[in-house]
């Protein structure tokens, strides 16, 4: 992962997107984060999270029979994030509000 977005950022994109469920522990995003060989670049890191049933009906809708786990949803977000409720927006919308954040960052 490190060196796919080292890549990316010695490739002078403007902006770069990662993303991914693994990087929820500190442990392995740091070690994500410290193995990045590109220089001056910013982080910002967002948590997605909705309500309980939100999840229930998003995993139906994409038909998925097997269990809902709510296990990453419960988990405490990682400090320094921005988080966003995504309960009743459209992917637009969270989009939106990830480009206000990032414009002010």
């Amino acid at each position: 992962m490190s060196f796919v977005l080292s890549t990316y950022l010695n490739s002078k994109f403007d902006y770069v997107v990662f993303s991914s469920v693994v990087v929820i522990g500190e442990g392995i995003r740091r070690a994500i984060l410290d193995d990045i060989t590109a220089k001056d670049y910013e982080v910002i890191a967002f948590t997605l999270k909705c309500s309980e049933k939100t999840l229930i009906e998003r995993h139906k809708k994409r038909g998925d029979d097997g269990e809902v786990m709510f296990d990453w949803l419960r988990m405490e977000t990682h400090p320094g994030d921005y988080v966003i409720d995504t309960d009743n927006k459209t992917v637009e919308e969270i989009v939106a509000e990830m480009r206000g954040i990032i414009k002010n960052a």
